[in-house]
């Protein structure tokens, strides 16, 4: 199935993943696409709020198929790296990917990845995939705090883009990248994501869910889309989630 269809636009919503969360549970079928100007709880990774002025970004969230665990893992890259082939097809501009699913150019974050899953009974039915991207956002417009950190595609281009004409280009790529998990080895998804990624190869600070923060060189990848972490000694750890700092 063709992501994308149908899609439902809103002009402001609480957070495009909670509507598409309600449809889901209305029956809504696998593909369907939520599309707002604004939202007023947009919501990041690890709990973080997403900033959703209105009239300027894309919020979207897709509803996907559960599949097995080894895919809803992988959810959340494959979306990254459709989102640096989107702003790359659209804007030229070389987008990179720091682990597991934030955009970056020349190293700011320019779109962020949240992947929830919907169960019922203990079994995993759908993922809500929800996608940021800081399109035509004057940076300035932002709070002090993240000015820093964060970038848009505004910013780099000194002009603005059609955010209709990107959120084609993301749906072709997304559905490419969903349609080529089903159909190959993920070796070949492997090799593509490490060759966007901002993160392989530098050292970094894992800054863990439980047992704090963990230093080391980022060394590659699981097949399950894990993070393998090479700490002094040689040994190695396996992140699946965390916040990544990445060391100059």
């Amino acid at each position: 199935m063709a992501l994308g269809q149908p899609i439902h636009r809103f002009e402001e919503v609480l957070s495009t993943n909670a509507v598409a969360l309600d449809l889901h549970h209305r029956g809504a079928s696998e593909g369907t696409l939520v599309v707002a100007d604004a939202q007023t709880r947009g919501r990041g990774r690890l709990g973080r709020e997403w900033i959703s002025p209105s009239g300027v970004n894309l919020y979207c969230s897709y509803i996907l198929r559960a599949g097995n665990p080894e895919w809803i893992s992988w959810v959340p890259l494959i979306a990254s790296m459709a989102v640096a082939s989107a702003i790359h097809a659209e804007t030229e501009l070389n987008a990179r990917i720091k682990w597991p699913n934030d955009v970056l150019i020349e190293g700011l974050k320019v779109a962020g990845v949240l992947a929830e899953t919907v169960s019922d009974g203990g079994e995993v039915q759908r993922v809500i995939l929800g996608i940021g991207v800081n399109v035509n956002m004057p940076i300035a417009s932002l709070p002090s705090s993240v000015q820093s950190t964060t970038t848009s595609l505004f910013e780099h281009l000194g002009e603005s883009i059609d955010r209709n004409q990107l959120l084609t280009r993301l749906t072709d790529a997304l559905d490419a990248q969903y349609q080529n998990f089903w159909n190959s080895d993920t070796s070949d998804i492997v090799r593509e994501y490490l060759s966007i990624s901002d993160t392989i190869g530098r050292r970094v600070i894992a800054h863990l869910p439980v047992g704090g923060p963990v230093e080391g060189l980022a060394d590659g990848i699981e097949s399950d889309g894990s993070l393998r972490l090479r700490r002094g000694q040689g040994d190695m750890e396996i992140i699946r989630s965390a916040d990544i700092v990445h060391l100059r």
